[in-house]
């Protein structure tokens, strides 16, 4: 059981509480639209740096765009897509860098946002079930999304969402031996 919360602020949590399970959702399910826009950019960028030495040989057909009437355009277009690609990937990572999953031995906490936080928190006495969902894919690159199911308020029945679980079924028993130490305390805390 980890003492210190990593990703979590540790005043957001009890005095008394203590962290089971932190994690952050699998780099692969946030960054793979990072990765190909890096790509994108990376051609990009070496189409525009290759028509700007002169001493490069020329490429067929485009060079004779970018030295025409259109050049200066195509040279702007080419800059604006290594931009955007250099954009979107920022904004992956930091989605992925802020997003947080974890399980204390009193409650199941999500942190999601860049700029704005938004933490949302269940007692794992409201847990009523912990179903996993994991495709051969996702099994292939060791993740998968655990799908909480709550009590709510006025017996209405909510889920939380964990997507892109490093080890999910290593998470899904953590989870389960909080919600059987708080069913039945006179148990040892979860390891």
């Amino acid at each position: 059981m980890a003492n210190r919360p990593k990703h979590i602020p540790a005043k957001f949590l009890s005095s008394d509480e203590h962290i089971v399970f932190e994690a952050r959702p699998s780099g692969w399910l946030f960054m793979k639209a990072a990765f190909m826009a890096s790509v994108i950019g990376l051609a990009a960028l070496i189409l525009l740096m290759w028509e700007l030495d002169p001493d490069t040989p020329d490429i067929p057909y485009f060079s004779e765009f970018v030295q025409g009437d259109y050049g200066v355009y195509i040279q702007i277009a080419l800059g604006a897509i290594v931009f955007l690609c250099m954009f979107l990937f920022y904004v992956r990572w930091m989605r992925w860098t802020s997003t947080v999953y974890a399980v204390t031995d009193e409650r199941l906490i999500t942190q999601k946002g860049i700029l704005n936080k938004r933490y949302e928190d269940v007692a794992v006495t409201m847990v009523t079930n912990v179903e996993m969902a994991q495709s051969l894919g996702k099994r292939a690159l060791g993740y998968g999304t655990l799908v909480i199911s709550t009590q709510g308020a006025a017996g209405k029945n909510t889920a939380m969402i964990w997507e892109g679980i490093p080890d999910p079924l290593t998470v899904r028993r953590k989870i389960q031996e909080v919600m059987d130490i708080r069913v039945k305390p006179g148990q040892d805390k979860p390891r």
